[in-house]
């Protein structure tokens, strides 16, 4: 009988999972999941996210055993553990989706495609849905990423036989990986529960959703996200859920699901760009920005992780990240403001912000995380456009964010007796701390250096010579003693798998179809600098927010 090893990676289902079927079509499968230290112990890994995927693989276990298999854990580097499987197996090859979401993933895979071939060893890689190796031009791209929502899912076996002699190690805890847990709390994990969460905000929150963006009291958010990242339930289910589910022609639900339909595309097309531009997750878009060099401050960036900026709105975003992983009132608003706070008024590298959402985001994906925070930071801007969103933390972002201050009160108790329209600028009670910055002052310091360095590149109709390139030492942004596995770095790396865009070996076509990665395609007007009435807030559970990040 045929036997074929399927190794899962962030694809934690058995739904709309085309490597699976084919697998349990040809005969027997091996179900694999390998617990890998470089990325259990990268940088920017964090504890509650490990507690949810440890949940989703036992649920995924569950699935399988359903259908009369189970899941097979291995520890160990894949690039080894693989190879052995195979032998120990007798199975004819691997199945795996292609990943790119982090730069070790392609090293990894590139180094598992030398041995395999090596010892004449077979892989087969499937696409993700909707990545696609070619390079598309944004519209393109946006076409294709419908059609193959739109294609029907892959069918799920009725049974699934794995060879029963075969040794599985049992599911580790936490504390058997090396982790502590961190207090945080870890929502219902797998495909059943992400199901249930979706129709729920599908039955519940649709009437009021589009309206309700904004407002980080609402603590309603779909907890979509976390599941979305590690593939318990496939983008393209989530879509075609939210396509079937009947409007009943009422406008506010169809803008609604098409709301959200956006939110699923933005995150996939996220992932693309990294496809092509892997340096993205070490470098910020444009060169000039990483040559001209950073301030940091160690102090005030200590004081922006743990809420003492002085800012109420800001404070409440640093508190409520680090309690709940960001499933609670840590909306896409609510993570902006406070990414723009320590981009774009303390002036410091958006690598630091990004590696600190990375250690406490249960949601955490690296190409969404990174590349919103290079831009929300400014640095990786539409090139045709000379104005970056800087969010005002003081009273404009309550009057527009949290106008009753639930969210503020919630998060900083000391502040309770204060009126919403004082929490902008609140006076200096219970030891909560004044301002650390001018907000004025600091928003002209980096308007300014934001127009000088774009001034190197803004509207050129041929942006490559002006983007960052693959830096030869692949190691992970950190900060220094934090104890993290990168030996892999330090190795020797003949290719990447998938391979990055070749900016040198561009032609002009193609050039000008990765600039429209980069530009605006809607016509984006600046923010009016104005204060806004503060508006009547509905009771929280009208608020509606799916959880993605930023």
């Amino acid at each position: 009988m045929n036997r074929t090893i399927v190794w899962f990676r962030r694809d934690l289902r058995i739904f709309d999972h085309a490597p699976l079927y084919r697998a349990a079509q040809r005969g027997e499968v091996v179900p694999v999941f390998i617990f890998d230290s470089a990325l259990l112990h990268h940088p920017e890994t964090g504890s509650a996210r490990v507690a949810f995927m440890l949940e989703c693989l036992r649920s995924l276990d569950q699935d399988l055993q359903e259908r009369g298999g189970r899941l097979i854990l291995r520890t160990g580097n894949p690039v080894e553990v693989l190879p052995q499987l195979l032998r120990e197996t007798a199975a004819e090859g691997i199945y795996a989706y292609i990943d790119y979401e982090r730069i070790y993933g392609r090293v990894r895979d590139g180094r598992l495609n030398q041995m395999l071939g090596e010892e004449q060893m077979k892989i087969r890689w499937f696409e993700p849905t909707a990545g696609t190796s070619s390079l598309l031009s944004y519209p393109q791209y946006r076409n294709w990423w419908f059609a193959q929502m739109q294609q029907p899912m892959s069918p799920t076996p009725e049974r699934i036989r794995v060879p029963e002699n075969l040794g599985s190690q049992p599911l580790p805890t936490l504390a058997d990986l090396n982790w502590m847990e961190d207090g945080k709390p870890i929502p219902p994990a797998g495909t059943t529960g992400a199901r249930q969460l979706l129709q729920d905000f599908l039955d519940h929150k649709t009437r009021n959703y589009y309206w309700q963006l904004s407002y980080p009291s609402a603590e309603a958010t779909t907890g979509l996200s976390p599941h979305i990242k590690f593939g318990a339930i496939s983008v393209r289910e989530c879509y075609q859920m939210i396509q079937a589910y009947p409007t009943q022609d009422d406008t506010r639900i169809e803008r609604s699901k098409q709301q959200a339909i956006a939110r699923l595309r933005w995150g996939v097309g996220f992932a693309q760009r990294f496809r092509y531009l892997p340096q993205l997750e070490l470098r910020s878009l444009y060169r000039v920005f990483d040559q001209d060099g950073w301030e940091f401050d160690p102090e005030l960036y200590q004081a922006w992780k743990e809420g003492r900026t002085g800012f109420p709105i800001v404070d409440a975003a640093a508190r409520c990240l680090k309690a709940t992983g960001g499933l609670q009132g840590f909306n896409f608003r609510t993570r902006a403001i406070y990414a723009s706070f320590l981009g774009n008024l303390l002036g410091m590298d958006w690598r630091y912000g990004a590696l600190h959402f990375m250690e406490h985001l249960i949601d955490g994906d690296c190409p969404i995380d990174h590349y919103q925070w290079a831009m929300q930071t400014g640095v990786t801007h539409c090139i045709d456009k000379t104005w970056t969103r800087i969010y005002n933390p003081g009273q404009m972002a309550v009057d527009r964010c949290d106008p009753e201050g639930l969210f503020i009160k919630r998060w900083l108790p000391e502040l309770t007796e204060v009126a919403p329209k004082n929490l902008g600028n609140p006076p200096r009670i219970n030891n909560y701390p004044g301002p650390i910055l001018d907000y004025k002052a600091a928003r002209k310091l980096w308007v300014e250096q934001l127009q000088r360095q774009r001034s190197q590149f803004l509207g050129q109709e041929n942006v490559l010579e002006f983007l960052a390139r693959l830096p030869e030492d692949l190691t992970p942004f950190s900060r220094e003693g934090q104890d993290c596995d990168v030996r892999w770095a330090r190795e020797s790396t003949d290719e990447l798998f998938p391979k990055p865009l070749d900016l040198a070996g561009l032609n002009e076509t193609q050039a000008r179809a990765l600039r429209t990665w980069f530009v605006a395609h809607v016509d984006i007007k600046p923010p009016q600098q104005r204060r806004r009435r503060p508006q009547q807030q509905p009771q929280s559970n009208e608020f509606v927010q799916l959880c993605l990040p930023i």
